[in-house]
């Protein structure tokens, strides 16, 4: 919550245009889902994947710890510290149940789309974390990371809010520093995990309402 009074929680987690956000999201995954199918791959996605992969490896090691906030440990952290600092207990219970669907629905993106990791596409692309085998898009590390931050902005004062948004991003960016995922695979990540999000405010809100009206 947001709201200075206690007792009135701000709809759809106080963003001023919750409904823009979620649009450029649909966007987002719209394109990205078009990239993503296309065989074969377009050669500036790679290339820009290239750029983001070559860099030293004490890059990657700063990144890593920040990635695992793409893992469920992310909004579980978030769920926790909304109950202990807010007392927020529905918007708690909301950011675990989205952190799951998204970590999931991602799981069966990638099903449906069936795109390989970027050592399908480069097989001179520096793989930091496991074998760089598997299905790519879309990236579930991104996608935690987006609701988790969304989920985080809804109940922090406007001042700290870029704060999980920025290390939503470096999630993504660190997972093609790593070499397990296409920037691509970020874009409908981000998006897929904003979406979810907006949908998980939304059932707060209803819930709240219906709640208060009883």
């Amino acid at each position: 919550m947001t709201s200075e009074d206690p007792d009135r929680r701000v709809p759809l987690g106080g963003f001023r245009h919750p409904f823009r956000i979620v649009g450029v999201a649909g966007a987002g995954l719209v394109v990205s889902s078009a990239i993503a199918v296309q065989r074969p791959d377009p050669g500036g996605e790679l290339r820009l994947t290239e750029w983001i992969n070559d860099v030293p490896d004490a890059v990657g090691s700063v990144l890593y710890p920040v990635m695992q906030a793409g893992t469920l440990a992310g909004p579980i952290g978030v769920a926790v510290a909304v109950a202990v600092f807010r007392r927020d207990w529905l918007l708690s219970g909301a950011t675990m149940a989205a952190g799951l669907v998204a970590w999931f629905g991602a799981k069966g993106v990638k099903r449906v789309v069936e795109r390989d990791r970027p050592l399908g596409y480069l097989p001179d692309v520096v793989i930091r974390e496991g074998d760089g085998s598997g299905l790519g898009y879309v990236s579930g590390h991104s996608a935690v990371a987006a609701t988790a931050a969304v989920m985080a902005m809804a109940a922090l004062p406007a001042r700290w809010r870029p704060v999980p948004a920025v290390v939503a991003f470096l999630v993504g960016i660190a997972r093609v520093v790593h070499g397990v995922h296409l920037p691509a695979d970020l874009v409908g990540g981000w998006s897929l995990g904003v979406l979810i999000a907006f949908a998980a405010l939304w059932s707060v809100d209803r819930l709240d309402r219906a709640g208060t009206a009883a």
